[in-house]
């Protein structure tokens, strides 16, 4: 007995130049060959000896899905940040220098953060888990010469499966046999109608969606009949390879995280270089060295922004479960910010852009009537010629309708097939007393080589007749009259001809799917018809055209993501004029959409790829390769690239996107684990809310970035100001933990909450490669930090004047900075429009205020956290003093927002008279 071979390995490029292997190419391979390279009977099958001997070679048939992170990864990746690796280093060296408490409170902000981020994501896994749908499938198989049923993952090279209607693919294997056999593989190669699969060979090069040929796993039968070799199991099928560029896809790192990062680098470089000089200028003006470095620690711990961490935890935990109750489901907390930096939306066409189910859309009539259908609803009323038309579209049909208990009625059979009944229904055709009244005598089954259907029926008065379906061309050939207005016919002659093929070309060059419908009427005295009789002779009818139409809400969701600067590109392994058909109708792109067939990518590099991505509205005809080819040159040249998608042949494409977007509701398990985003309504206009959603929170996270930057570079150059001009340490080191830790805390809070700006989705997208902190950001925090360094020290000069060195002293001075950052909180609210604007639109930044307030007073008047803090009882006086330090920051930033308002009036107002001025000359 011959070996067989263990893998059957997908031709590719540089295998094509080689002659057809039968295992390595079984769809170019007559079947006999295929046979015989596997040493298989197909009539008898394996024996029960060589299946385990293949099994014990090959393994089982099984795919391993992509594991999700564990527990423990979930865990670890909370404290995967140099941020929070600072603020371990700042714990570490608190507990060394003996300031337990402080130490404590930094671990605890951590434990506190890592806990956040872990039970966000942990949910989101598993309500993951919750859409997954785990089957078990079952192959029938021919063994030892008798048909047994056994589990999918016992099959093995050489198995002979037999497939009826509605049976999954359980592994890829070549045709023995075909009885009109369909099937539909629109999750793996985004084909959106059955395929016609036959027993003959196809080309060695012809496309995976093109090999009629085979089956393959992860597919279905939709119509039909197939015995078939099996040629490959587990993760040597299609689908397993498409399984590996899954595993062999490297993840981008969301933008958040690498500005985290960024940010994080220079927060080492700030902390040290302030700690450094601190303690070198004290040792040097003749202060203790240990004195001083236990300053620099305290000012190093007052740069690090200890609630950055957590505050940016919460916004995006926040933002996670705001979009889940939006049917979005986020498997990572950074999903929802990388989304809103998103500037190009990668989108396959069939179950996400379109619904994934054939629709008839047109009928166009014997007597030269075009009938219109808009959902269930026809542009005419039904007369006796579209009657005729929905009857032979029901009878000659092999769809049926099924109830399955309570659950609503669903069809069964070929989509298109199914749509004629939908249709049929919908425009209140009795569809079982059609089929009731006319028994089928007779059908000539749909083959790929007459490309027509007929059946024969019998009327209750006992009057024969022939429902005939299939293409205009073949149909029309059969005909020799036409249906005119009434209940007569008139001659099929030229001029007819003509007018019927143009109707058909011009609902062809709308990528619709036309069949044409006829019908012969035969001698009631004849007898039974012959082959012969059916063949030809009948009367046309008219034709119908269907395709699987876009969702609802889809063309609006694309019209706003242009709005807001963001390109939708659609992938589709669809014919080249569907896709630009769906494309026209959902208006991608200026003017005509431009599409591109996948072979127009061969050869093609990286730059040519990324200037193709660039200018391209369609793609179609793609394997998963040329997807993810697509996706990588888009990213390379500077875009943040979402992918959406329902179907194995999207999930490598999903995996390599800056943000992968999967259908929950028909999605496969494949593309929902390799997602960061599951939309669990199927809604493509979700994505656009989540891209909102994202750009709120980046606003956000800017804007606390902006308080607490500027309140700890506050604090350090008013503690550097005052050790370098000789006065005493104006904040103890647990004073300056006190801010960063509790009052800092709720503000920010309270800002990631702000409500979004009213045009945010008429701005384009962010620059990715922009900085978090820009050179024109930094400058912003620099001198407002001054602003609130001037003033706490002008408190603490007028308080160490009044009361002189110590406590007193110092809790003016904590009093002081902490009011001018209450205030200063109002200002970050925005960067351009007026503290005042909207004021009450977001209550939590009154609450935090309150909250602040009521901290700073248990601070002073209950004893033991007075005595830990080492703060006093204020004067009247005081209060005064800290209400100025309140209302100052806010008048002054004020007044400079009032004039970049002015200079910035003035500017595009010069621009218009310019511009105006232009157009008269």
């Amino acid at each position: 007995m011959s070996t067989v071979a263990q893998t059957l390995i997908p031709t590719n490029s540089a295998e094509q130049s080689r002659p057809a292997d039968p295992q390595r190419c079984p769809h170019s391979t007559v079947t006999l060959a295929v046979a015989r390279a596997f040493d298989v009977d197909p009539e008898l099958g394996l024996s029960t000896l060589e299946v385990s001997a293949r099994r014990a070679r090959c393994g089982a048939n099984t795919i391993q899905s992509v594991r999700p992170r564990s527990a423990w990864r979930v865990l670890i990746d909370q404290f995967a940040s140099i941020v929070i690796a600072l603020l371990a280093a700042a714990a570490a060296v608190s507990w060394a220098t003996g300031d337990v408490i402080e130490a404590i409170a930094i671990l605890v902000v951590l434990v506190i953060n890592a806990l956040v981020g872990f039970a966000t994501e942990w949910q989101a896994g598993r309500a993951l888990d919750a859409l997954r749908r785990q089957t078990r499938t079952i192959a029938r198989v021919r063994r030892e010469g008798f048909e047994t049923t056994v589990d999918a993952e016992d099959l093995v090279p050489g198995d002979i499966i037999v497939l009826n209607a509605g049976d999954r693919v359980p592994a890829d294997a070549r045709l023995v046999e075909a009885a009109r056999l369909q099937t539909e593989e629109s999750a793996l190669t985004g084909e959106s109608t059955s395929v016609d699969k036959a027993v003959e060979p196809v080309a060695f090069d012809a496309l995976l969606a093109e090999r009629r040929s085979m089956l393959y796993l992860g597919t279905a039968i939709a119509a039909g009949r197939a015995v078939a070799i099996v040629v490959a199991t587990a993760t040597h099928t299609e689908l397993g390879r498409v399984g590996r560029l899954v595993a062999t896809s490297v993840k981008e790192r969301s933008p958040l995280e690498i500005h985290l990062t960024q940010l994080g680098h220079r927060l080492v470089y700030v902390v040290l270089a302030i700690a450094a000089v601190v303690m070198v200028a004290g040792w040097l003006r003749g202060d203790g060295l240990w004195m001083m470095v236990e300053v620099g620690i305290s000012l190093a711990v007052a740069a690090v922004p200890e609630g950055l961490p957590a505050v940016t935890t919460l916004i995006l935990a926040l933002g996670v479960l705001r979009m889940a109750r939006q049917r979005a489901i986020m498997s990572r907390l950074t999903a929802v910010e990388t989304l809103g930096s998103t500037t190009v939306i990668c989108a396959d066409k069939t179950g996400t852009l379109t619904e994934n189910r054939m629709t008839v859309r047109e009928y166009y009539l014997s007597d030269g009537r075009t009938i219109e259908v808009e959902g269930n609803e026809c542009s005419a009323a039904r007369d006796e010629l579209l009657e005729r038309a929905l009857r032979i579209g029901v009878l000659c049909n092999e769809a049926v309708f099924r109830t399955d208990g309570e659950k609503e009625t669903v069809t069964i059979g070929d989509p298109t097939e199914t749509a004629l009944l939908v249709i049929a229904d919908a425009l209140v055709l009795d569809v079982s007393h059609e089929r009731a009244m006319h028994p089928k005598l007779a059908e000539q089954p749909f083959q790929a080589s007459t490309k027509r259907m007929t059946t024969l029926h019998r009327r209750i008065d006992g009057q024969h007749f022939a429902a005939l379906k299939g293409a205009p061309a073949v149909v029309l050939g059969a005909c020799s009259t036409y249906a005119s207005e009434a209940d007569s016919a008139l001659p099929l002659d030229v001029e007819a001809r003509e007018r019927f093929t143009l109707a058909n070309e011009r609902m062809a060059d709308r990528a619709l799917r036309v069949l044409a419908l006829a019908v012969k009427h035969l001698d009631k005295e004849a007898g039974q018809p012959s082959d012969e009789d059916l063949e030809s002779g009948y009367t046309f009818v008219g034709l119908v055209g269907m395709i699987d139409p876009p969702r609802p809400g889809v063309a609006d969701a694309i019209r706003l993501a242009r709005i807001a600067g963001i390109r939708t590109v659609m992938l589709t392994g669809d014919q080249l004029n569907t896709g630009r058909a769906i494309a026209r109708e959902l208006g991608l792109g200026a003017g005509e959409p431009h599409a591109i067939h996948a072979r127009d990518l061969l050869g093609a590099d990286q730059s040519q790829l990324a200037e193709l991505a660039r200018t391209t509205d369609v793609f179609a005809r793609v394997s998963p390769e040329d997807k993810l080819r697509i996706v990588e040159a888009l990213q390379q040249a500077g875009e943040v690239v979402a992918v959406t998608g329902d179907g194995v042949n999207d999930a490598p494409a999903l995996k390599r996107a800056n943000i992968g977007i999967a259908m929950g509701q028909r999605g496969t398990d494949v593309a929902k684990e390799a997602a960061d985003v599951v939309l669990a309504d199927d809604n493509f206009a979700t994505i656009l809310r989540a891209v909102e959603g994202g750009r709120t929170i980046y606003a956000n996270i800017k804007k606390f970035v902006h308080m607490m930057f500027s309140h700890n570079l506050g604090e350090v150059l008013m503690i550097f100001t005052a050790i370098a001009v000789g006065l005493p340490l104006p904040l103890l080191p647990l004073q300056i933990l006190w801010m960063n830790l509790v009052t800092d805390v709720f503000p920010a809070l309270a800002l990631a909450v702000e409500p979004a700006s009213q045009d945010l989705m008429k701005q384009p997208p962010r620059d990715p490669n922009t900085r978090l902190l820009s050179r024109r950001f930094m400058v912003l925090i620099g001198w407002q930090a001054g602003m609130l360094a001037a003033l706490a020290l002008g408190a603490y000069a007028w308080a160490l004047e009044t009361y002189g060195p110590g406590a007193h002293s110092r809790t003016v001075a904590l009093f002081a900075i902490i009011a001018a950052q209450l205030g200063h909180v109002f200002n970050c609210r925005s960067r351009t429009r007026s503290a005042f604007e909207g004021l009450f639109r977001n209550p939590f930044i009154w609450v935090a205020a309150i909250i602040v307030i009521s901290l700073q007073l248990l601070a002073v008047y209950v004893s033991p956290l007075a005595r830990v803090l080492g703060t006093v009882h204020p004067s009247a006086i005081d209060w005064l003093i800290v209400g100025l330090c309140v209302v100052t920051p806010v008048v002054i930033v004020e007044m400079t927002k009032a004039v970049a308002r002015w200079k910035k009036a003035a500017i595009d107002g010069r621009a218009v008279s310019a511009s105006s001025s232009l157009g008269v000359t």
